[in-house]
């Protein structure tokens, strides 16, 4: 990891916790201010509005008491999961038989602020289909490897790195793909122009991201033949690019797209690989996406304990 990101997060984590501990040494100070700023807010309402009633008054005064409370409490409880310690439900089976659905899991959200992913580590990540849900998989292509399934194995760089088992699926299937790096050239090439298609389906992302849902493992109908090469060779998907309205213009008017890549991508995959929507439908995970580490199961209560 840059050393000027390892400054930049030691700073930023450094001074978050700094109020943390400042906020739980003064917090006496800290509810008698927020009590006296809450009870000036309830009177001016009152005065603003109005208010004859002494019922009404209570009224106002409890609720805006309870909004405070509930609101602080979610604040507090939002910046800890985001930034320290994240609370996570799963709801499908694609980590089976190490994460079951319904299992919650906590994930350690601090750790690759400080260190780079590792191969085997369960990562929580924003996909890249829809751009908006997380996923839990399991790591194991690092930035610049050779990946490829042989055998119901994964083999990397040529040698087999583990045991368990992975169905030939998806788009990597029985193909060889390099997992992009920062500073690799990166081509999207079209085989055709698509410009009058696109306008006449009237095509934009949110259709195209609905092809790739509906059609796991498969780019979407609109641009049937677009490549992704790193370095000159033929690798998988890396769709935060088809994210980019500007690209896709571009790529449905037949151009081809040359990049340097700006930052590391990974291989993330399912355990029960024949029931797990993963890398090898979709594609890479860009750093940016990997939010955190899950480190630990607490519930259901008669399963807790380390995830591995």
């Amino acid at each position: 990891m840059e050393t000027s990101k390892l400054i930049i997060n030691g700073i930023f984590y450094a001074i978050l916790t700094t109020l943390f501990i400042l906020l739980w040494i003064n917090e006496k100070k800290v509810v008698a201010q927020i009590k006296k700023y809450r009870e000036k807010g309830s009177d001016l309402l009152i005065e603003k509005l109005n208010i004859r009633s002494k019922g009404v008054k209570i009224g106002i005064r409890k609720t805006i008491n309870f909004t405070e409370a509930v609101g602080s409490a979610l604040i507090l409880v939002l910046i800890i999961q985001a930034f320290y310690l994240g609370n996570f439900l799963v709801p499908t089976g694609s980590m089976m038989p190490t994460i079951i659905p319904k299992d919650r899991l906590f994930g350690n959200m601090m750790i690759y602020k400080f260190i780079e992913p590792s191969r085997e580590d369960i990562i929580v990540f924003k996909e890249p289909v829809e751009n908006k849900v997380l996923y839990t998989k399991r790591l194991m292509g690092l930035p610049g490897e050779t990946v490829e399934i042989d055998g119901e194995k994964l083999i990397i760089d040529g040698k087999k790195i583990t045991d368990r088992r992975y169905s030939n699926l998806g788009e990597l299937g029985y193909n060889q793909w390099i997992v992009p790096k920062k500073g690799d050239r990166l081509t999207i090439e079209p085989n055709g122009n698509y410009v009058e298609l696109a306008k006449e389906q009237n095509i934009d992302i949110k259709k195209i991201q609905e092809n790739l849902l509906a059609q796991p493992g498969a780019l979407p109908t609109i641009l049937p033949n677009v490549s992704f090469y790193i370095n000159g060779k033929k690798t998988g998907m890396i769709l935060d690019y088809i994210h980019d309205k500007k690209i896709l213009k571009k790529l449905l008017a037949g151009e081809t797209i040359e990049r340097t890549i700006s930052e590391d991508y990974f291989l993330a995959l399912g355990d029960n690989t024949d029931g797990s929507y993963d890398g090898r439908m979709w594609g890479f995970v860009a750093q940016h996406r990997i939010k955190g580490k899950a480190f630990v199961r607490f519930w259901p209560l008669n399963r807790i304990g380390l995830l591995k």
